[in-house]
């Protein structure tokens, strides 16, 4: 890995400082914590995964950490393994790998896309308990939580997106996103700085998301309104209940 010039070292530290932020901010991480990264070989959990290593060298708060990737059988994408231990091995992160075999198109299902991450959700969560590990952390930026929220409104009528944290099990087990606070663009960008190596095949399914579109609609308002992201993810906490519909009945 070669030395980052000075404008790369500003996009690192400022992707860490996020990162830092957002675990003070919503109370992320405790002292004896243990901490499983869900570890998918994008560039989003090999970023989380990075920087929450990189904060064991100099945070006084201490904790354990590994990183975990569910298998498909059946997924038509492939993964290069060796790489993703390979980068958790430089680390000094352990590696943990679980296959699971699930039917995307179990009775009619046409969404094969829910079907897969709800099975690696699952699977996750079990990895978790069985292994002993009181947080889960997940590599959702603040793209992720905006575009979700916009989701839920379009398609379930219903206003809710990706908290920071969230209890899980009566809080046996804590879902947490450090970053949250990191548009994607920031994200990519450090993942181009380390050179982080891509998926071998993105899955054939992945074109047909509702998520593009979202995200296509997010592009469209941000020609209008450069802080568009910012504005709708600091909106989830600006809710004024006086200028929305109150039910009597």
């Amino acid at each position: 890995m070669s030395k980052p010039n000075h404008q790369e070292s500003v996009v690192i530290k400022k992707v860490n400082q996020k990162v830092g932020k957002a675990i003070q901010k919503y109370g992320l991480i405790e002292e004896g914590d243990r901490i499983l990264v869900g570890l998918s070989g994008g560039k989003d959990s090999m970023v989380l995964l990075e920087t929450l290593a990189g904060r064991l060298k100099f945070n006084p708060v201490k904790y354990e950490l590994a990183a975990i990737h569910i298998s498909l059988k059946t997924q038509p994408y492939t993964i290069d393994l060796d790489y993703m231990a390979s980068f958790a091995e430089k680390l000094r992160v352990p590696f943990i790998h679980r296959i699971i075999d699930v039917d995307l198109f179990n009775e009619g299902n046409n969404n094969p896309c829910f079907v897969c991450s709800w099975n690696r959700r699952k699977a996750l969560f079990e990895a978790a308990r069985q292994l002993g590990y009181n947080k889960l952390a997940l590599g959702h930026h603040m793209d992720d939580a905006i575009e979700t929220l916009l989701m839920n409104m379009a398609f379930q009528s219903s206003i809710s997106a990706m908290p920071p944290q969230l209890p899980m099990f009566g809080g046996e087990l804590k879902i947490i996103r450090p970053l949250i606070l990191l548009p994607e663009d920031e994200v990519k960008q450090f993942a181009t700085i380390r050179n982080f190596k891509k998926e071998i095949k993105l899955c054939t399914f992945e074109k047909d998301s509702k998520r593009k579109d979202i995200k296509k609609l997010i592009a469209q308002l941000a020609e209008l309104n450069p802080q568009i992201r910012s504005n709708i993810f600091a909106s989830m906490t600006n809710i004024q209940s006086e200028y929305l519909p109150a039910e009597k009945y």
